[in-house]
């Protein structure tokens, strides 16, 4: 009897237990998922120059880390994405590959325009389905702009 109730117990204990993972797992994912789409849309304003959609994926205190410095809120992002959009003209973004967790997402990426492409890794950290912080990583092996 006293072995029935042993492994009644450690039956509970197993089910809550992979229960409880298996939630937590749903929510990472869920929280994945948001950054992957909140990432694809912050790619899209960088292809399209459309700075509107940054309003409901950018968080009012964000950090864009740049050479020059850290440029702060969502004001000055948008200037910057209006400037480099005006620039360089790009015509197409290529996502050549992308990781990510519950906190970031890296995306390696080519800038194409007619002339020339820009290549590099761009980091975003995501906080409450919001980037917050975002580097830009150029591939320094092929200098800035190739092709």
């Amino acid at each position: 009897m006293k072995r029935l109730r042993f492994l009644s117990v450690m039956c509970l204990l197993l089910i809550n237990y992979v229960t409880t993972y298996a939630q937590e797992s749903v929510m990472e994912n869920t929280q994945i998922q948001k950054n992957i789409t909140a990432d694809k849309v912050l790619l899209k304003v960088f292809e399209t120059g459309n700075v509107t959609l940054l309003d409901d994926i950018i968080s009012p205190d964000f950090i864009n880390h740049t050479a020059s410095g850290d440029r702060v809120g969502i004001e000055n992002l948008k200037t910057m994405v209006q400037g480099f959009h005006d620039t360089f003209k790009p015509t197409k973004i290529e996502l050549l590959r992308q990781l990510s967790d519950d906190e970031y997402v890296a995306d390696w990426v080519r800038f194409c325009n007619q002339s020339s492409v820009i290549e590099g890794i761009e980091m975003t950290k995501f906080k409450d389905g919001r980037a917050v912080e975002h580097w830009f990583f150029p591939n320094s092996q092929k200098g800035e702009i190739i092709r």
